[in-house]
């Protein structure tokens, strides 16, 4: 879960994106969420990519005691035992876990660049990917479709680059309350919370 502090200027795009929904049950919540999601997709990318890696070193020859040597330390760290804990099944659980995190990154990330890519209007499709797929900072994005370097998007202002988001980030909502991709986003607002509350994501069932 992560603390992340809602601005006037937040709220104001929030209520600016859902003016502009095309179905009356997405909430300022799942506006939210989605925001969120899209901006961690650059990072679940990068988690991906790092694991991955990791699995292909492994398999170019770290030997095992090698792998069981650098799991024991983390494992002792999470569970809290002393170093007579069982490395050998600490760090199967741990592998475990952390094999379960990627397989649902993958799967999110590859719902999330669904649903952009599958943006009907050019430069709501442009933006979307610039944003969110590729993590670029609004004002380069804006710069960027405002100068027109595609030569099948058009150049569009400023004002217009902003409604473009509003309306892009209105449809992913959309897509990802419908293929139910949003349950797994949880905004936790219990006992000792931020007024916000704090928003993570949570792993599927896998019992």
């Amino acid at each position: 879960m992560s603390i992340e502090l809602i601005t006037k200027e937040e709220l104001e795009d929030t209520k600016k994106i859902i003016q502009i929904t095309f179905f009356d049950d997405i909430t300022e919540e799942d506006i939210r969420k989605t925001k969120w999601l899209l901006g961690k997709y650059t990072d679940m990318i990068d988690i991906i990519k790092n694991y991955e890696f990791a699995l292909q070193e492994m398999e170019n020859g770290l030997s095992a005691y090698d792998l069981l040597s650098a799991e024991g330390t983390i494992a002792k760290r999470e569970t809290g035992q002393e170093l007579t804990a069982d490395v050998t099944a600490n760090s199967v659980i741990l592998q475990d876990k952390r094999h379960t995190n990627y397989k649902f990154y993958v799967a999110l990330t590859n719902i999330m660049k669904c649903v952009i890519n599958n943006i009907r209007d050019p430069h709501e499709a442009l933006a979307a990917r610039l944003l969110f797929l590729e993590g670029m900072k609004y004002l380069k994005a804006q710069t960027y479709m405002e100068k027109g370097y595609r030569k099948d998007v058009h150049g569009i202002s400023a004002t217009t680059f902003a409604d473009k988001r509003r309306r892009a980030i209105a449809n992913i909502a959309t897509s990802l309350k419908l293929n139910r991709t949003l349950d797994f986003v949880v905004i936790d607002y219990g006992r000792g919370r931020n007024q916000d509350g704090e928003i993570g994501l949570r792993l599927p069932n896998t019992d």
